[in-house]
């Protein structure tokens, strides 16, 4: 019998992560500075700050993380690490 194939959800990809939503999916950058992939559960903004808070789909736990270190593309994560992208709040 053959196996079922499990397709893997997928994001919105080519378009700015400030338009994000509760519900999308996206990939941020992990403490380790690798990407890692999440559901957003809500949106908020904290001192002029886009902040999401986030599901990890890997180890399933909630976490609250600005809006600069996500992208819809894994890609453009490849390579960065978070105090480059937000210097001010991660030293």
């Amino acid at each position: 019998m053959a196996r079922k194939k499990i397709e893997k959800t997928k994001t919105r990809t080519g378009e700015s992560i400030d338009t994000a939503v509760p519900g999308d999916f996206c990939y941020y950058l992990s403490t380790s500075n690798k990407p890692a992939f999440a559901e957003i559960k809500k949106v908020t903004e904290e001192n002029g700050m886009k902040v999401f808070q986030l599901m990890c789909q890997v180890d399933f736990k909630f976490i609250n993380v600005l809006s600069i270190i996500c992208a819809f593309n894994e890609k453009e994560l490849k390579g960065k690490k978070r105090h480059e992208l937000c210097p001010e709040v991660y030293k």
